[in-house]
């Protein structure tokens, strides 16, 4: 008999606690990034309770730190209460943001597991879950934690042991792991593997390019093994299947929400899965969230007014209620010419303006690379700066009638020396 397709919500990455591009909100009294956060989340949840899921996969990283405050705690509890409101059981995975790095600490998310009961389930260490959904379908969950490598390589014997070394033990560890959970499952039962980790081609978030150096890489192949039906991935904020077309699906769901401007073209959201034993369907469902805007213009042409340049690079972006930085290249000379209270105008309907930066293209800038690269003699050379000299350009041939002369002379005296 063929199993039942059970529904399920499969999201990660929320980091309540973010704060980059905030600013005071007087209506909640927080912080408006945690604003940003709590409603993209809900907006995710809504969406899947109204898709009519029955569980749901949280795959780790519920804040940005380890010690999240008694704030961020009440604004994610009260995200997962829509859930467990409607009878929806809750699995959620320890992420490398959620584990702190002594051990015999509560992790910061191991609470909700002992205040919610048997509607939410905390997997802090590898191990197998058989649980009963909403609608009383029977499914299977593995959970595979971030590894702290600190922890890991406190023992005597890998001390010593270089970069490569230390990455390729964590890998072991990691895929030690996920087989003995293999080994546990009930093969007969639809089963999702939760894991909170980087596999090998996964394609970072801009922002994660930066810090996630050296980071161990788990093989896609140890992830592909039967029974896994579903690969519920949390750790890398773009959304990805990495096992596109084929069975089981290895997706990372991404972030809830964005961190920076090195996300500014990634859409966020959660996944909605389809799943019974030997399919699964996955559908990334995308949650509005607010736009980080970045808006770069060249006025230094010549032919039309600066401001009116800036302005219309502006009138070609959406920026209604997004986080806005600018940068533009302007001539020296133009600058009086720049009507900033047009430009702040223009910007109004902006959440925030985190930067407007000028690249100021200055007069002794373009005769230096003018000198630089083409042969002149030293009239040519003048008459090019009087070229670019705003208050010097229309004397140019009366300076040079004056110059003239005086370089002739002492080009003379030059060759009666050189003789």
């Amino acid at each position: 008999m063929p199993s039942p397709t059970i529904r399920l919500l499969h999201f990660a990455d929320v980091h309540f606690g973010v704060e980059n591009y905030g600013r005071f909100d007087p209506d909640s009294g927080m912080n408006s990034r945690l604003v940003d956060f709590r409603e993209a989340l809900k907006k995710a949840i809504r969406i899947a309770i109204d898709s009519d899921v029955e569980i749901a996969i949280f795959s780790g990283d519920a804040y940005k730190t380890r010690d999240p405050n008694q704030t961020h705690q009440r604004e994610f509890a009260a995200c997962l209460s829509m859930l467990t409101s409607e009878g929806i059981p809750v699995v959620m995975l320890a992420g490398n943001h959620d584990i702190p790095n002594t051990k015999g600490r509560a992790n910061a998310i191991e609470i909700f597991g002992a205040l919610a009961g048997h509607q939410v389930h905390v997997i802090d260490s590898p191990d197998v879950r058989v649980l009963t959904t909403s609608k009383g379908n029977t499914i299977q969950v593995a959970g595979m934690p971030y590894l702290i490598k600190s922890l890991i390589l406190s023992r005597e014997e890998y001390k010593d042991k270089g970069v490569q070394d230390t990455t390729a033990l964590v890998v072991d560890r990691y895929s030690a792991g996920i087989n003995m959970l293999a080994t546990k499952c009930d093969a007969t039962l639809p089963t999702v593997l939760m894991g909170h980790f980087s596999v090998n081609n996964a394609r970072l978030s801009a922002n994660q390019v930066g810090y996630l150096t050296n980071e161990p890489e788990v093989p896609l192949s140890v992830l592909t093994q039967a029974p896994f039906d579903y690969v519920a991935l949390g750790h890398i904020h773009r959304f990805q299947d990495l096992n596109k077309g084929q069975q089981p699906p290895v997706v990372y769901s991404g972030s809830v929400e964005r961190i920076d401007f090195g996300e500014k073209n990634e859409e966020k959201g959660v996944c909605i899965v389809d799943l019974a034993k030997g399919d699964a369907v996955v559908k990334h469902v995308v949650v509005p969230t607010r736009p980080f805007i970045e808006i770069e213009a060249d006025v230094t042409e010549s032919g039309e007014e600066p401001t009116e340049k800036l302005l219309k690079a502006i009138g070609r972006q959406s920026i209604e209620n997004a986080v806005v930085k600018i940068s533009y290249r302007i001539k020296s000379e133009q600058l009086p010419y720049l009507r900033d209270p047009d430009i702040r105008s223009a910007l109004e309907a902006a959440f925030m303006i985190v930067a407007i930066h000028k690249d100021i293209v200055r007069d002794t800038d373009a005769v230096r690379s003018k000198l630089l690269t083409e042969s002149l003699d030293p009239l040519q050379a003048l008459g090019t700066y009087f070229d670019t000299r705003e208050t010097l350009k229309d004397r140019k041939d009366e300076l040079l009638g004056y110059a003239e002369p005086l370089l002739r002379e002492l080009e003379s005296e030059e060759s009666v020396l050189g003789a």
